[in-house]
């Protein structure tokens, strides 16, 4: 089976989506080690792609982890038989419709990260504050979009909550935080970007 399927892989004709997600169910399908075969199919898919000279540009584990049931479901209903062959039909859309997701995805993080750079050139915040700035990036967009209030900044920079109040307050002065609409213990601050 497995020299059938290496076999049809470097003869396939097939745009390489069709092709990845071909493979990737035929590899599956065949199961061919005890431990190891979803790693070996997913990096089945990064070499189809790159034999055409293309490479992803997002990690096809998170799109199939964001949709495991899905994964599961189109394997299952890709192996189907339907008028004597098998009609892979349902594993590829389901294949193609990650790619979309995951082209998406890497579209959103190159934003982020590009937005975080532009941050950090047009503010140059104390260290110990960049420090927490950069730990809020790192979170991801939705922690950047909370903002952050006196206790978080507290914690995360090993200071008084006198020293963050007082940190944040220099934060907002220089431009480089806004006070969003809460107040009291609750004031939350938002990252000014560019």
């Amino acid at each position: 089976m497995m020299d059938d399927f290496l076999t049809a892989l470097q003869t396939d004709g097939r745009p390489a989506p069709i092709r990845a997600a071909l493979a990737h169910l035929w590899f599956e399908s065949i199961h061919p080690f005890s431990d190891g075969n979803g790693r070996l199919g997913r990096a089945l898919v990064e070499h189809v792609f790159a034999r055409d000279g293309a490479a992803l540009p997002f990690s096809l584990s998170r799109q199939i982890e964001a949709d495991k049931r899905g994964y599961y479901a189109a394997l299952q209903a890709g192996r189907q038989v339907a008028g004597g062959a098998i009609d892979a039909t349902p594993f590829v859309l389901w294949f193609l419709d990650r790619l979309i997701a995951g082209v998406d995805d890497a579209v959103t993080d190159a934003r982020f990260l590009v937005a975080r750079n532009a941050f950090f050139l047009r503010h140059r915040p104390a260290p110990r504050a960049e420090r927490v700035l950069r730990r809020l990036f790192a979170e991801g967009p939705a922690r950047v979009a909370q903002g952050i209030s006196a206790a978080p900044y507290g914690r995360i920079a090993g200071v008084s909550a006198a020293t963050a109040t007082r940190d944040l307050t220099e934060l907002e002065a220089a431009g480089i935080l806004r006070r969003g609409p809460e107040g009291g213990r609750s004031t939350r601050y938002l990252l000014v970007m560019p």
